[in-house]
């Protein structure tokens, strides 16, 4: 779970368990309002959030091996298609999937580029630059502007391996957007060396529900007692309905059981922890939310991450990416499937229940939303964040 900081006032952290540390401060909590449920099931809600957070500022499309030298792969930016491209110097760029002559579709999926990308209705071709190359059975009399009919590009950047994409005109750096839009200091984790990691599985979902459904789901566990026996068990904090064992800590790390150093059936795992880590590194989880769309994982033998895909107010592609130390990947019988099947089925779990709220979002029952106890206060954080991104923009 992540940690989207609240704003209530923080008490001195006192011994005897989870419930007595925030007594105090759950004492001062005044419950707020969720938001309301056009906000999950609006679409005018949801073009708005498409130009303002989705297309207006940066938007995490994958991680940067998913797309070989010379090489495109097509991501998908909240109905927006923008084509991902690596030329041979590996330099690697964004364009909008769209061709400059009557606006075709460019690519598909992905696949080698060979020397030009060539449009398959008029033959249009542009270089791996964008650059228009060539224009078939069109006079070069004839006075196009060529020039200027090169592919649109994006503004793309990397972090830690993930490829971020604006399509805004003047973006802020992405630096400054993680900084600004993070539940946490991302830039805390270095020691995983994120940007170092390899993926070695990958899991896909569809979920009939609003993206910020996940978001809040992601962070908040009033519902890991009922929902996820198996992750209790692991860290026992989740049994009281807790995500910070005090409400005084600055970090964001969750405790595993006594013994315990995985996310898996028995709460260990065969696989090596990752290097650079310590040792309470290894016995503690953490996570981080980067909005709009990724959450990360941090586990002492992998590093598993949400990329939140949103088709409409109530649908989100999730793509989920399982990262481990290039030397765990390479060797022989590498098998992730004890970390991978156990997040699976935590995710199968989640979405379900997730599915279930949105089914309600546009009843009349829940148009003024529902309240937020204490322990959804991580909750009312992302609240906070997400209302200043969609009334002033994310770039």
């Amino acid at each position: 779970m992540s940690r989207l900081r609240p704003d209530h006032d923080l008490a001195p952290a006192t011994p005897g368990g989870p419930r007595e540390a925030h007594a105090q401060a759950r004492a001062g909590w005044r419950p707020p309002a969720t938001l309301p449920g056009r906000d999950y099931s609006s679409e005018d809600v949801f073009r708005l959030e498409c130009e303002r957070l989705f297309h207006g500022g940066w938007f995490c499309v994958g991680r940067e091996d998913d797309v070989g030298t010379g090489a495109f792969a097509v991501a998908e930016v909240a109905g927006e298609s923008v084509l991902l491209v690596r030329d041979e110097q590996g330099a690697l760029r964004g364009f909008l999937n769209v061709c400059r002559h009557r606006g075709s579709r460019l690519c598909e999926g992905s696949g080698p580029t060979g020397k030009a990308l060539r449009c398959p209705y008029h033959a249009w071709s542009y270089g791996l630059d964008g650059r228009l190359l060539a224009t078939p059975n069109v006079a070069l009399d004839e006075s196009l502007p060529r020039e200027r009919l090169g592919l649109w590009q994006v503004a793309l950047d990397c972090w830690e391996g993930f490829v971020w994409v604006s399509l805004a005109d003047d973006p802020a750096a992405l630096d400054e957007h993680l900084h600004r839009w993070a539940s946490d200091d991302p830039f805390q984790w270095g020691r995983y060396d994120v940007g170092g990691l390899r993926v070695g599985a990958r899991r896909e979902y569809e979920v009939a529900a609003n993206w910020k459904i996940l978001v809040e789901n992601y962070n908040e566990c009033l519902h890991c007692p009922t929902v996820h026996p198996e992750l209790v068990r692991i860290v026992p904090l989740y049994r009281h309905g807790e995500v910070e064992d005090a409400p005084d800590m600055n970090g964001n790390g969750n405790s595993l059981a006594s013994g315990m150093t995985s996310f898996t059936p028995t709460g260990r795992s065969s696989l090596p922890p990752l290097p650079g880590i310590s040792e309470d590194d290894r016995h503690t989880f953490y996570g981080v939310t980067l909005l709009p769309n990724l959450i990360v994982n941090y586990h002492s033998d992998c590093v598993s991450t949400f990329l939140l895909l949103p088709h409409g107010p109530g649908s989100t592609r999730v793509v989920c990416h399982y990262l481990f130390a290039p030397e765990t990947v390479a060797a022989a019988g590498f098998d992730p499937s004890e970390v991978v099947e156990f997040r699976h089925r935590l995710a199968q779990q989640d979405w379900a229940v997730c599915e279930r709220a949105q089914l309600s979002m546009a009843s009349r029952a829940y148009a003024g939303g529902g309240i937020l106890p204490y322990a959804d206060r991580f909750v009312h954080a992302f609240h906070r964040q997400y209302l200043a991104m969609r009334d002033e923009g994310s770039a």
